[in-house]
C-alpha cells in the first residue's frame, strides 16, 4: 500500500498547486500540512491504517473527476501536471527525498531523548494504530507532549506494516522538516536552475547553522523552527493569490506548529504576534474589516487544536514532567536551588561567546548573539538593497529584536526555574547546548524570512549566492555528516550497547508482557529490588517495551508491608504487576495479595479488584 499512499500525496500536492496555481514546492508543505492533520484525527479513532482506505478512495474520486472533465480542461489540467513534474524544481526535491531515505537506511535509535519520547511513542503510535488507551501511553513522563511530528515518522513507518524499522521513523522526521524547506528551492532555481545542486545540498545544510540536536535524534525543535519559518514567508507572501490560500495556509501552519511539541504555542503566539503587527502596519486600510476576518480565523484554528490535544490529556490524564515542575514554580511549591548565579554566568558565557551548534567549523563560528546581531545588520542591507522599503524593514527589523528579546529572556528564566536541577546547564557547553535546541524556532525561523526576502527580491543570481554562501561558511559539516552518513560508524556499537542494558531480568520481563506486538495489555508496574536502580537501564526497557506501559520501582522487601505495594500499583495506575527476585524473603509482601497459588518472581499478575480488595492473578502464557 505504499505505493498508493505516495500517490495520494503526490496528487494531494499538485492538486493544492492546481487550484491555486502554485508550484509543486510551494504546494509540499500544505500538503503535509494537511496529511498530518488527517492522521492526527484519525489517531484519535486508533484507525491510522484507514488512511489507506482513503487514498484509494481518493484516487477513485480524482479519476472519476479527470473523467468528467472537458477533452479541453483535461489537456491543461495535462500540461499543468507535465510542466509540475518535470520543472527542475521539483525534480530536485524528488531527488532530495529518495537520497535522504537512502542515507539513513541504516539509522537506529541512539539519542536519550529519542528513548525517553520521540521514538518510543513512535513506535506505540505504529503497534496501537492511534492513541493510546487511559494510563498506558508509553511515555508517561511526557504524557501530554503534541504528536505532529509523530504523525509523519507513523506515515513512514506504515510503509513496512509487520515490521517496526528504526530507518523509515528517520526518514518521515527528515522528509517533514525538509518539506518545509522545500519552497525555498523555487527561488534557487528561478534565475539559474544549475544553482539547484547547491541549493539542495544548502536545504540540508542549513538548519546545522544553528541547531545540531536534529542530527542525532529526531525530536520536534528543528521541525518547529521550520514550521515557524514557513509561516513568517507565508504571512508577507501570496495575497495576490488569494484570501483562502493566504489565510489558509497561515492558520495550516500554526495547527501544525502548536502541535509540534508543548512549548509549540509560544511560537505560534511569536507568530500572530507578527502577522497582526504586519497587518497594523502594512495592511491595504481598504481591506480592514476582511483582514480581521482571515486574522480571526487564523488565529481560532490553531487555539481549537491546541484545545483538542489538551483536553485529550485531560480525559486520558497524559501530563508531562516538566508540565507539572512549571505548576510547582508557579504555585510556589518547588525550592530551587542555590546557584543561580553559576546559571545566569554559563547562559552569559554561552550566549556571547560560543559556538551555537557547538561545535567547530572550518571557516566561521556564530555565537548566539552574534547570529542575533547578523540577523538585524541583514535586515539593514535588505533595505539598503531596496529589497525592503522603509516602512516594511523597520518592522521586520522591530519584530526581530524584541522577539529575540523576549525569548532569550524566557530561556534564561526557564533555566533559573524549570531547569534549575539540570546542573548540565552550569557549564558554558551544557547552555549552549540548551540555547541552540530551544532557540531553533527564533534563530531558524528568522533566518528562513530573510533568506526569503534576499532571494525573491533579487533581479538575478546574486541573492541565492549569498545565500549559499552564508549556509556553506558558517554550517556545522561534522555534524552534517553524521547524521546522513557517519551514523553507520557507530550504528552496531550502539545496538550492543543497547542489548547490555537490557539485562537477561529485562528481557524475560519483556517476553512476559508481550512487547512489540500489535496489541498492548496497558499499564504494567515493574519492580525490582532497591539495590538494583538503574534510571538508564529502565529508560530503555521502555523503548523496547512499547506499544506497553511501565512503570517502574525498586523497593526494600525489610521497610515495606503489603499495603505500600497496593499504594504502589494505585499511584502507578497499573492493571498488571511484574517483579524481580528481591532479598529477604520478599514473597512475603505479596502473598496477601495472592488468592490461593503462591507468589512466584519473574511472572505476569493481572491486578483485579474483588470483595476483599486488590488481588494478583497470574497471567498464563500462550
Amino acid at each position: 500500500m505504499f505505493l498508493v499512499q505516495i500517490l495520494f500525496l503526490m496528487i494531494l500536492i499538485l492538486g493544492i498547486a492546481w487550484k491555486f496555481r502554485l508550484t509543486f514546492v510551494e504546494s509540499v508543505p500544505i500538503g503535509i500540512s494537511l496529511l498530518v492533520l488527517l492522521l492526527y484525527v484519525l489517531s484519535f479513532f486508533h484507525c491510522l491504517s484507514a488512511s489507506d482506505y482513503i487514498a484509494i478512495a481518493v484516487l477513485a474520486a480524482v479519476a472519476v473527476y479527470i473523467f468528467r472533465l472537458s477533452v479541453e480542461k483535461r489537456m491543461q489540467l495535462k500540461r499543468f501536471v507535465k510542466q509540475e513534474m518535470t520543472d527542475y524544481a521539483t525534480i530536485t526535491a524528488i531527488l532530495m527525498t529518495i537520497i535522504v531515505c537512502f542515507c539513513v537506511s541504516g539509522k537506529v535509535v541512539s539519542w536519550w531523548d529519542d528513548y525517553n519520547f520521540w521514538a518510543t511513542d513512535a513506535k506505540a503510535l505504529f503497534y496501537l494504530d492511534g492513541f493510546a488507551e487511559k494510563y498506558a501511553n508509553v511515555a508517561p513522563e511526557f504524557g501530554d507532549y503534541p504528536p505532529g511530528t509523530q504523525m509523519m515518522k507513523w506515515w513512514f513507518l506504515h510503509f513496512s506494516p509487520d515490521e517496526f524499522k528504526e530507518d523509515l521513523m528517520f526518514a518521515g522526521y527528515y522528509f517533514m522538516n525538509l518539506a518545509f524547506l522545500f519552497p525555498l528551492l523555487k527561488w534557487f532555481g528561478k534565475h539559474n536552475p544549475l544553482l539547484l545542486i547547491p541549493g539542495a545540498i544548502a536545504l540540508w545544510l542549513f538548519p546545522a547553522v544553528a541547531e545540531a540536536f536534529w542530527l542525532d535524534g529526531c525530536c520536534a525543535d528543528l521541525t518547529m523552527a521550520v514550521v515557524y519559518g514557513a509561516f513568517l514567508v507565508s504571512v508577507v507572501d501570496g495575497r495576490e493569490k488569494g484570501r483562502l490560500l493566504y489565510y489558509g495556509r497561515q492558520a495550516l501552519f500554526l495547527m501544525i506548529l502548536v502541535l509540534c511539541k508543548n512549548t509549540g504555542f509560544i511560537w505560534v503566539a511569536f507568530g500572530l504576534i507578527f502577522d497582526y503587527g504586519y497587518h497594523i502596519v502594512l495592511g491595504n486600510k481598504e481591506a480592514k474589516r476582511e483582514e480581521r476576518r482571515g486574522l480571526l480565523w487564523v488565529t481560532l484554528l490553531p487555539v481549537l487544536t491546541e484545545g483538542s490535544w489538551l483536553s485529550f490529556c485531560l480525559l486520558n490524564r497524559r501530563v508531562a514532567k516538566l508540565t507539572g515542575t512549571a505548576i510547582q514554580m508557579v504555585t510556589g511549591g518547588m525550592n530551587l536551588p542555590e546557584y543561580q548565579g553559576a546559571m545566569v554566568s554559563a547562559f552569559t558565557e554561552a550566549f556571547v561567546s560560543w559556538p551555537l551548534h557547538r561545535g567547530k567549523t572550518f571557516a566561521v563560528d556564530l555565537s548566539p548573539l552574534v547570529l542575533y546581531i547578523l540577523l538585524l545588520i541583514f535586515t539593514v542591507i535588505l533595505f539598503y538593497s531596496h529589497i525592503l522599503d522603509k516602512r516594511k524593514a523597520s518592522y521586520i527589523g522591530s519584530f526581530l529584536v524584541i522577539s529575540g528579546i523576549l525569548f532569550y529572556s524566557f530561556n534564561l528564566i526557564s533555566h533559573l526555574t524549570i531547569f534549575a536541577v539540570e546542573t548540565q546547564y552550569l557549564e558554558p557547553f551544557g547552555m549552549v547546548s540548551s540555547i541552540e535546541r530551544y532557540g531553533a524556532p527564533f534563530m531558524i525561523g528568522s533566518l528562513y524570512l530573510l533568506a526569503y526576502f534576499t532571494m525573491q527580491g533579487s533581479r538575478s543570481v546574486k541573492g541565492a549566492v549569498i545565500c549559499l554562501l552564508f549556509v556553506f561558511l558558517t554550517t556545522d559539516y561534522a555534524g552534517v555528516y553524521r547524521g546522513i552518513w557517519g551514523y553507520r560508524d557507530t550504528a552496531e556499537e550502539t545496538l550492543v550497547q543497547r542489548n547490555e542494558i537490557v539485562d537477561e531480568a529485562a528481557e524475560k520481563f519483556l517476553a512476559s508482557v508481550g512487547a512489540g506486538t500489535d496489541e498492548s495489555i496497558g499499564r504494567v508496574l515493574y519492580l525490582r529490588d532497591v539495590s538494583d536502580v538503574s534510571w538508564v537501564r529502565n529508560t530503555y526497557i521502555g523503548f523496547e517495551a512499547a506499544p506497553v506501559s511501565v512503570m517502574y520501582g525498586n523497593i526494600d522487601a525489610k521497610q515495606l508491608n503489603s499495603g505500600d505495594i497496593i499504594s504502589a500499583v494505585l499511584d502507578a495506575h497499573a492493571g498488571y504487576l511484574y517483579v524481580d527476585e528481591l532479598e529477604e524473603n520478599g514473597e512475603a509482601l505479596f502473598t496477601p495479595l495472592m488468592e490461593e497459588e503462591a507468589f512466584e518472581y519473574g511472572c505476569l499478575y493481572r491486578v483485579e479488584e474483588g470483595a476483599e480488595g486488590m488481588k494478583l492473578k497470574k497471567v498464563q502464557k500462550g
